[in-house]
């Protein structure tokens, strides 16, 4: 009974520290995009082992916005590189993430996926919800890129072990207008269910799923890719609503762009910005920045050096002002700073930054 009392306890603390996690997150996604959009949420079936299948543009972002999006705490998985030394491989558990094992990380681990397929299968007939990138790599292009196979051998898997499982495949489609900037805006568009048992064979079923996804993201044709870019630009919140993009994109009749206003507003929103927030440019500028190895990973970076930075300049604010003046002064000056920076954000420093560039 000892036993089986502390296991349960340790379940339950943990449940708990993921659900605080996860509060933490939301709340810091809501604070760094000026406008998160959810689409299609009633679709997502809740009584039913779901497969989240979704492209891939915007590395762990993409992760942390469905992770906080659904009712379900699901699984992800991950490419099996980072999963390096005993903290990162027990933080990753903590997060319910699972390797896998690509190609690129040595053809004799790739047997190691097969303990990995189990295990997905296993928690599929528990009812669990897994949530996969059937891309298999990242790119901050905006198209749906070829699907690889590994998401179907998962299916396969898990329907060797129940071929009645009624598995459910349910599309993301994720659009962002600034992929790579603070004060981004971001739209996700969950997909209607596709039943696995309605899907002729792993063609099919691929076939299913991406053409889901390029109803579902902006996408342009890898044909006529850069040309719409030279038309429609590289950013813009055009982006966040696909269906009306994919409609301009296939009428091929797009609005000119026309030369950039010059307006003093948006400079001088940015200017306030960067001033109130100074010493955090600074670090970030100079410490971080140069070391984050590719554009698709900048918004993971600095959103997680804003998670760990800012809880810590804002506690040792309130301890010190508290400390010399009063409590009352404390809480005031950390709420100030705090509004004004959610304002700035919120009414668009992203789009300010963008317009004032030559």
């Amino acid at each position: 009974m000892g036993r089986k009392t502390c296991g349960k306890r340790r379940v339950g603390l943990k449940q708990l520290g993921y659900y605080f996690l996860k509060i933490w997150v939301k709340l810091a996604l809501f604070c760094y995009y000026k406008k998160i959009k959810v689409v299609g949420m009633e679709h997502v079936p809740l009584d039913k082992p779901v497969l989240f299948l979704s492209n891939h543009q915007n590395a762990l972002m993409d992760v942390l916005l469905i992770a906080t999006s659904v009712k379900k705490n699901p699984w992800f998985i991950t490419r099996a590189d980072v999963f390096r030394g005993k903290f990162i491989k027990s933080l990753f558990r903590f997060l319910l993430m699972i390797p896998i094992y690509r190609i690129r990380d040595g053809k004799s681990n790739l047997h190691k996926n097969m303990a990995i397929f189990d295990q997905c299968g296993e928690l599929l007939q528990a009812n669990a919800s897994i949530v996969l990138f059937p891309e298999a790599n990242h790119s901050l292009q905006r198209r749906v890129r070829p699907l690889s196979k590994g998401f179907t051998r998962i299916i396969e898997n898990a329907l060797e072990k129940d071929p009645n499982l009624e598995l459910q495949l349910v599309p993301v489609g994720q659009n962002y207008a600034y992929p790579t900037q603070a004060g981004d805006s971001a739209t996700l568009c969950f997909g209607s269910p596709i039943s696995v048992q309605e899907c002729k064979d792993s063609l099919d079923l691929k076939q299913r799923v991406f053409e889901n996804l390029t109803r579902l993201t902006t996408h342009f044709p890898e044909t006529e890719y850069n040309e719409i870019i030279r038309k429609m630009g590289q950013e813009g919140e055009c982006y966040l609503n696909p269906e009306e993009a994919n409609a301009t994109i296939a009428k091929g009749v797009f609005s000119p762009m026309g030369p950039k206003k010059r307006n003093l507003a948006p400079k001088i929103l940015r200017l306030l910005f960067l001033l109130w927030n100074l010493p955090w440019i600074f670090l970030w500028r100079i410490g971080l920045k140069p070391k984050v190895p590719e554009p698709e990973f900048m918004a993971t970076f600095r959103l997680g050096f804003v998670l760990l930075t800012y809880p810590l300049f804002y506690a040792g604010l309130l301890t010190v002002l508290w400390n010399i003046y009063s409590a009352d002064l404390a809480f005031v000056a950390v709420l100030a700073h705090t509004v004004v920076n959610l304002v700035l954000v919120k009414i668009g420093i992203a789009s300010a930054r963008l317009k004032t560039e030559v």
